[in-house]
């Protein structure tokens, strides 16, 4: 058996492990916890230093989805298992205790990121996980990366400790950036709104995407690409906005000084981590503005959450102003959901399910993802600051994305609510 054929048989045993092990039930998690222990280096052999190395659970949820156990505090809180990190020494040495038996993934966590829970838990790995090697064994990522993050995922025994564990990355390719006022003060521990365009260096070919991002305490942003190119970025605060000149980044090369200056004097705005925050998954919260409530659930599709909210005697999200939209977001945040406006009946002509007349719009400006996509008959909101909406339909890449929806109904219901004001 040649090299390459040896690899695609790993690749291949690697994503096998981790499905047919899937099946195990979340009581697994009280067995005996494993420990992992090795060191981290790049394509050539040299440690990789001060890394965070994050190894994250995996649990079986609703219709048999393998679903990362970090993501589910919301709604299945009793899944919930933290992501748990450890920093590389000067020799590129690690070592995680406390890991659940069942699959797991290896994955490299932003190196500015505190590993606490403060932090949202959507932000991308600043490197890729090329293999990992545990003995005699090699686990390579399979073609397709495993949610959410890529990666390379296995299973692992109750009570099992692994030593020497050699685990090969590669820094990703990205756009780091500083967003500063116009008197030069910067943008700090702020959500944005993003807009990468690419096109080839050869002129064969082009490509956009468009999202949200945050920046730190000193007004920095991270975007990820996956491609060679020639680059464009715009971002947008509140009013204002920036575009940077072109610029070029190369195959596997880092492009991290590009400063982008708003077209404007610092303006008031409440910083990210004092947002509202309450604990509302599964709860009504009563909107005082226009005395309805709101409930955001876990759902598989949008069919499913169209069900969800006929057996609720609710109806998915009619979003009728700026204001509406801006308290979702302020209360629900920007994870992808899954709203009433829908073009089913008539291609083209838009309606929210509610029968409400639709006066106000909130649309992306670029797509998430350049691909054919067929017929788009739905709509989902998230990702930037301001909630924008997506059109997709079953054959869009986005169309797995929303595992939530927000429902809405008059009045207070009857059950426990709260009010958001």
């Amino acid at each position: 058996m040649n090299r390459s054929c040896f690899r695609l048989h790993l690749i291949s045993l690697a994503t096998t492990v981790g499905f047919l092990l899937s099946a195990w039930s979340h009581a697994l998690a009280q067995e005996a916890t494993c420990t992992l222990s090795g060191r981290v280096v790049d394509v050539e052999g040299n440690p990789f230093v001060n890394i965070p190395i994050a190894i994250q659970s995996f649990v079986v949820v609703e219709g048999g989805w393998l679903e990362s156990a970090h993501f589910l505090k919301d709604f299945m809180p009793e899944a919930y298992i933290p992501l748990l990190i450890s920093h590389t020494d000067a020799a590129g040495r690690f070592s995680v205790t406390g890991i659940k038996p069942g699959p797991i993934q290896f994955v490299a966590r932003p190196a500015y990121l505190p590993a606490d829970e403060s932090v949202s838990p959507d932000l991308a790995p600043d490197a890729e996980v090329l293999s990992v090697e545990i003995g005699a064994i090699t686990f390579y990522p399979p073609y397709e990366k495993h949610p959410p993050f890529g990666g390379v995922t296995f299973a692992i025994e109750p009570g099992v400790h692994l030593e020497n564990v050699e685990v090969t990355v590669k820094l990703r390719m990205r756009i780091r950036g500083q967003i500063v006022f116009a008197d030069g003060t910067p943008l700090a521990n702020a959500e944005i709104g993003t807009s990468i365009r690419r096109r080839s260096i050869d002129g064969k070919g082009r490509g956009s995407s468009s999202g949200g991002s945050r920046t730190d305490d000193v007004g920095y942003f991270v975007e990820y690409v996956d491609k060679p190119g020639i680059y464009t970025v715009a971002i947008d605060f509140q009013r204002l906005a920036a575009t940077s000149e072109e610029f070029i980044l190369e195959t596997d090369q880092r492009y991290d000084n590009l400063i982008l200056t708003l077209d404007g004097e610092p303006v008031p705005f409440e910083p990210l981590f004092e947002r509202m925050e309450l604990d509302n998954t599964g709860q009504w919260v009563l909107n005082p503005a226009n005395n309805h409530s709101y409930k955001r659930i876990h759902c598989e599709s949008w069919d499913d959450a169209q069900a969800e909210a006929i057996a609720e005697g609710a109806h998915l999200v009619s979003i009728n102003d700026a204001a509406e939209q801006e308290w979702l977001v302020k209360v629900f945040g920007t994870a992808p959901c899954w709203i009433g406006l829908t073009d089913t009946v008539k291609e083209g002509e838009w309606s929210w399910t509610s029968g409400e007349p639709l006066t106000y719009f909130n649309w992306a400006f670029h797509k998430l993802i350049d691909a054919d996509r067929g017929d788009e008959d739905y709509v989902f909101m998230g990702f930037s600051p301001d909630g924008r909406w997506h059109k997709v339909g079953p054959q869009s890449p986005e169309w797995q994305m929303p595992r939530m929806t927000i429902l809405e109904k008059e009045g207070l219901p009857v059950e426990s609510s709260v009010e958001a004001k």
